[in-house]
C-alpha cells in the first residue's frame, strides 16, 4: 500500500465512523462500536504480545528502529507501545491528536487532519474516578466508575489504572496487596507490575486489564466500558 492509498483508507475509515455516529438507530450504532472495540482489543493484545516478545528476546532496538517508519509508528502509538509525548502532559491516553503525531513522526502527508482523535472509534468517554490527592505516592485506591470496579495506583508519581479483576477470572483484586509497583492477587498469589500489567515472574499468562488514565484539573479520569451508569464511589 502506498502512502496515498493509506491516506485514502484512513479517510474512508473516518468517514464511515462519522456516518455511523449520526445513525438514528442507537442499537445499531452501539453494536458497530462494540464491534470496533472487540477488533481493537484483539489487535491490541496480539500486537502487544509481539512487541513484548521481541523486547524480551533482546530485540528492543529492532522495535525502536521499526518505529521510525511513520505508518508503523502510528500503529504503535495507537496501541501505546511506544512513548507518547501527550502522556507526559496529562492528555488522555486513549486519544492521540493528529497534530502531535505529525510533529513526532512527520505523517501530516499521510493521515488526513479531518480524522481528529485517532481512536475516536472506540467511543470511550473519560469519567472522573478520584481526586489526585486521594491516591498518594505508593498507594492503591479502589473506586467504581459507571458500574465498573477500577483500581488506581500511584507509582513514583505516575498514575495507572486497571480493572479490579484477576486476569483470566472474575475474582476481584481490590483486596490484594500492593507494594509499589507490584500488585499481588489475593486469590491466586500471582504478582503483577501495574505499570505494564505483566506478571513479574515473566510467565506468559493473561495480563491485567490496563485502563487509559488522564489527569484533568486535579482529577484522575479513566476510560471504561460502562455496563450501567453510576457515580464514582469507593469500593469497600
Amino acid at each position: 500500500m502506498t502512502d496515498d492509498e493509506f491516506q485514502a483508507a484512513a479517510g474512508q475509515l473516518d468517514a464511515l465512523v462519522q456516518e455511523f455516529e449520526t445513525l438514528p438507530f442507537p442499537e445499531i450504532r452501539e453494536m458497530v462500536f462494540d464491534l470496533l472495540q472487540a477488533v481493537d482489543a484483539i489487535h491490541r493484545e496480539s500486537l502487544g504480545r509481539l512487541v513484548g516478545f521481541l523486547r524480551q528476546q533482546g530485540q528492543a532496538d529492532l522495535v525502536d528502529r521499526a518505529a521510525e517508519e511513520p505508518v508503523i509508528r502510528l500503529l504503535l502509538l495507537l496501541y501505546d507501545l511506544v512513548p507518547d509525548a501527550e502522556l507526559a502532559r496529562g492528555e488522555p491516553a486513549n486519544f492521540i491528536p493528529l497534530h502531535e503525531i505529525g510533529e513526532a513522526i512527520s505523517t501530516s502527508a499521510i493521515i488526513p487532519a479531518s480524522m481528529g482523535p485517532v481512536r475516536r472509534a472506540r467511543a470511550l468517554p473519560f469519567k472522573e474516578a478520584a481526586r489526585v490527592e486521594e491516591v498518594p505516592l505508593g498507594a492503591m485506591k479502589a473506586v467504581e466508575v459507571d458500574g465498573v470496579r477500577v483500581l488506581l495506583f500511584n507509582v513514583a508519581g505516575e498514575l495507572y489504572a486497571v480493572l479490579s479483576e484477576c486476569p483470566g477470572s472474575m475474582a476481584p483484586l481490590h483486596l490484594g496487596n500492593f507494594s509499589s509497583p507490584v500488585l499481588t492477587c489475593p486469590w491466586h498469589n500471582e504478582a503483577y507490575d501495574v505499570r505494564s500489567g505483566e506478571r513479574v515472574d515473566g510467565w506468559e499468562t493473561p495480563k491485567l486489564n490496563m485502563i487509559p488514565v488522564a489527569v484533568v484539573d486535579g482529577t484522575i479520569q479513566v476510560a471504561v466500558q460502562a455496563p450501567s451508569k453510576a457515580a464514582p464511589s469507593p469500593v469497600s
